[in-house]
């Protein structure tokens, strides 16, 4: 009985450490994918940023054009 008794605990033992060895590996990867999501919000906003500036450029030189017109 004390036989049986050990092997269970034993098998618990070893799943609890793989559990938590998953729970690690989960962990890093979510790690990786937050800094990737940084990286490409970074890379969205200087993209916006960009269109914004010609939107900008293009609505003061149409505002100029119209004005010379006038």
């Amino acid at each position: 009985m004390k036989k049986k008794i050990k092997k269970q605990e034993n098998k618990k033992q070893k799943v609890l450490k793989t559990v938590s060895k998953l729970k690690s590996k989960i962990a890093a990867q979510e790690k990786k994918i937050s800094k990737i999501e940084v990286k490409i919000a970074k890379l969205e906003k200087k993209a916006a940023e960009k269109k914004a500036k010609k939107q900008a450029k293009s609505a003061s030189a149409q505002t100029f054009t119209t004005s010379l017109n006038n």
